[in-house]
This record gives C-alpha cells, structure tokens and sequence, in this order.
C-alpha cells in the first residue's frame, strides 16, 4: 500500500481496501488501509452470498479483500462494512486503482531516493498538497502525460524533472491499457441496412491523438468500442467524443442511437 492515508472517515457505500485483522466466530475486524487507524467489522452475514458456519472457509488472518461501507459511527468509530455487497467489478476495480497508485508511488519514490529525498520529506513538502488537487498520484501521472509542463511546477532540481519524465514516459510504453464500451445504434427503413453500414465506417474513422480504436457488432442493437490509449483518463474522454460524432452522423444517415 502507499505511504499516505486518507484522513477522516470513508462515505456510505464507499469501496474500500480492507486487511483481515482478526478473525472471531461471527465476525471479522479489519484495518481500512487507504485510511489513518480506521478499523471496520464485518458481520458474518454479511461475508458471503453463500451460507457458511466457519469464517475462516471465505477470508484469511492478514489477507486483503475489498469491502462497502454500510454504517458509520464516527462519534464511537464504528465502520459496519459487507464484502457479499461488493459486485466482481468494484472488486477487480478497487484492487486496480489501489496497484496502480502503488506504482506510481514507487516510480516517485524511486527518482527520489536516487536524489537523496525520501518519500516523508515528498508527501510533507509536495505530495499532500498533489493528492489535495488531483485526488491521487494516478490522476497526477495521467495530467501530467497530457500536459508534461505540470512537472516543471514541482519544487525539484532540473535533473529530478527530467528523471521522472523518462520514468513516467516508461510507464506509458509498458501499460497502455484498453477499455471496452458498449454503444447502441439501428437504422430503419428501405436503405437501413446501407445506412448503417456508412454510418459505422465513418464512426471507425474516428481518431483523436494516439488511441486505437475498434467497432465491433455484437447482437443488435449492441456494438462493442475497444478503446486501446495511454490512460484511462484519455479513453473516457475519446469514447465521449466518439458519442457526440455519433450523434452527428446519426443525423446524417438516419441512424437511431439508442441511449
């Protein structure tokens, strides 16, 4: 996990990372790892969609798992969480989120050590104030991959600028990441068919800086978008884009997007 915690409480129905403190016959107590000395219980019922009688069947002493917030106390510091609740996306997502903050904390750290600045003296100086506007040092690294000028702000030498522009360029070359959407169109009509088929050819043709993207037909009126980009930031904003250009030709051949 990163070096820094979030402070406060976490909100109703939030996702959160949880590590398996103890374990008791109708209970399990957890350490909140994005959080600072926040424990959480969750309810045997609340373990499994399955029945189960022995706890230790469904979770581990010091294993990860990721959990939603169900009830908060703050006054008692009391967290209720449910691991059944969690669906196998918000699960898969959560651990994502959590790897590739990891990375990007230990790129960081890395330039640093190598400059002799250790990662208190970062997050103390610089990092907490980064996390305050970007949210996470993810959401930093893939500003920064939009706009590099973003690390000429920082309060480093030349020489530490440039070390981790050629480490976050790195990253870029070894995890572009694709995202798959689903988009929904139909067209009607004596020329529907020819329609359609024009109206798809033009949309493929849709480009925007270096992503690669596909259309693929799936079931009508189901289309799949694979989106192959440098971050997920910019993937999100191409699949938006690609949306409008949708609903632009849509018009032009008669084409129905069903939202």
């Amino acid at each position: 996990m990163v070096y820094y915690k979030k402070k406060g409480f976490p909100g109703l129905k939030d996702i959160v990372l949880c590590k398996v403190k103890k374990i008791l016959p109708h209970s399990v107590f957890v350490e909140l790892l994005e959080y600072d000395n926040l424990e959480g219980m969750i309810h045997i019922s609340e373990l499994s969609k399955r029945w189960t009688k022995n706890i230790n069947e469904i979770v581990s002493l010091n294993s990860v798992i990721v959990c939603r917030v169900e009830n908060i106390n703050e006054s008692k510091g009391y967290i209720d969480l449910s691991k059944k609740r969690v669906t196998s996306g918000e699960e898969k997502s959560k651990k994502d989120e959590a790897q590739k903050e990891n990375h990007v904390e230990k790129i960081i750290e890395h330039v640093l050590k190598k400059n002799g600045i250790s990662l208190k003296d970062f997050y103390e100086k610089q990092g907490y104030a980064l996390l305050e506007e970007y949210g996470s040092l993810q959401s930093f690294y893939e500003s920064c991959l939009e706009d590099s000028g973003l690390l000429e702000d920082l309060n480093f030498s030349k020489k530490i600028i440039n070390e981790l522009k050629e480490s976050f360029d790195a990253i870029v070359q070894k995890s572009r990441i694709t995202e798959k959407k689903i988009i929904k169109f139909y067209a009607n009509g004596e020329n529907g068919l020819d329609n359609l088929k024009k109206f798809a050819k033009e949309l493929v043709d849709f480009k925007q800086d270096d992503i690669v993207a596909g259309i693929k037909y799936l079931n009508s009126p189901e289309y799949l978008v694979s989106i192959n980009s440098s971050t997920y930031k910019k993937a999100g904003t191409f699949f938006e884009n690609l949306l409008k250009r949708a609903g632009e030709l849509s018009q032009k051949y008669g084409v129905t997007l069903v939202q």
